[in-house]
């Protein structure tokens, strides 16, 4: 990377701006919005970790799930066995039938990034499954005020635990994942609490072959993808290095922005032709709720050594 391109990049990525609004919900004025919502009982949308996207000087919360009506691709990987696939399958049928509008499409294997994949893995504890799950927000259309924002979930990944004796319920908990549903409801019997217990006791309810349902979800496809919680403003420097790679990115034909949230950071990348990775790391997200300067976005070798091409701006 050039000395020019790391003196502006270092410029932007050490500024902050004033402080934002500690909570981004207010769940009457989506219910009065969105209609659907207020029917929900005992929703427990004010627990969705929301996706965050850094760009066009401002930090915007959103949600996000899959397009209600499309089939979502599903491939469970070839390692898992036949009493793993049918406790995998169970689990996709009770999604299926909660009444979400989602449906899935059964498929050997995916053409990423697009779809579910279910990996069954060696050497996991029971009870240590995980979810990646990437949200696509339109490039065209991103520094645009509206809301919903344009943004849809593209791809998933769950890794569960091989021998887990609670397998139909860590599959609940991680789709509710792979759905859209971030982070875990504090309170509230929901497939989604962070304990294992309720999925536990989900999953032993849908092997007996009662309907599933859950308000954690239920709540989440009640509004539109791309919702809006909040935004805040940055100084139009702050984001600079990510609008930059926004614009080149749409000149050269990468594929995103995507958009990954996490327990304790984010992820914001594109995707080059060969599917190589541009990346920031997107750190500080709880707390530039009340502080917008502690959030902060850390390249990855490949955007430092595009921005380092780019010329200063």
């Amino acid at each position: 990377m050039s000395g020019r391109g790391v003196g502006w990049l270092a410029a932007a990525l050490a500024l902050g701006c004033a402080a934002g609004s500690a909570d981004p919900w207010n769940l009457k004025a989506l219910e009065q919005a969105h209609p659907a919502l207020a029917d929900v009982h005992g929703n427990r949308l004010k627990d969705v970790k929301p996706y965050t996207l850094v760009a066009a000087g401002q930090i915007t919360e959103f949600l996000c799930r899959w397009p209600a009506g499309e089939p979502v691709p599903v491939a469970v990987g070839a390692g898992a066995t036949p009493e793993e696939r049918d406790a995998i399958q169970t689990a996709l049928d009770a999604w299926q039938g909660a009444d979400l509008g989602v449906r899935f499409q059964s498929r050997e294997r995916l053409a990423r990034p697009h779809g579910i994949e279910i990996r069954v893995i060696e050497n996991m504890l029971a009870g240590t499954a995980n979810t990646i799950a990437d949200c696509a927000v339109d490039a065209a259309r991103i520094a645009e005020p509206t809301d919903p924002i344009a943004a849809r979930m593209v791809f998933a990944s769950i890794h569960l635990a091989r021998n887990d004796p609670r397998l139909t319920g860590s599959a609940l908990h991680e789709l509710g994942h792979a759905l859209g549903f971030q982070g875990h409801p504090r309170a509230g019997e929901t497939v989604m609490s962070p304990g294992m217990k309720a999925a536990r006791l989900a999953g032993q309810r849908v092997r007996e072959g009662k309907l599933h349902g859950d308000a954690a979800l239920s709540a989440l496809y009640a509004v539109p993808s791309g919702t809006v919680l909040s935004r805040r403003p940055l100084p139009p420097e702050r984001t600079r290095p990510v609008d930059a790679l926004a614009e080149h990115g749409a000149r050269v034909g990468w594929s995103g922005p995507f958009v990954r949230v996490g327990d304790r950071e984010g992820r914001l990348f594109w995707r080059d032709a060969r599917g190589d990775t541009i990346a920031f790391t997107l750190t500080g997200l709880s707390a530039s709720r009340t502080d917008s300067q502690r959030i902060r976005l850390t390249p990855n070798a490949r955007a430092e050594e595009e921005l380092g091409r780019l010329p200063a701006r």
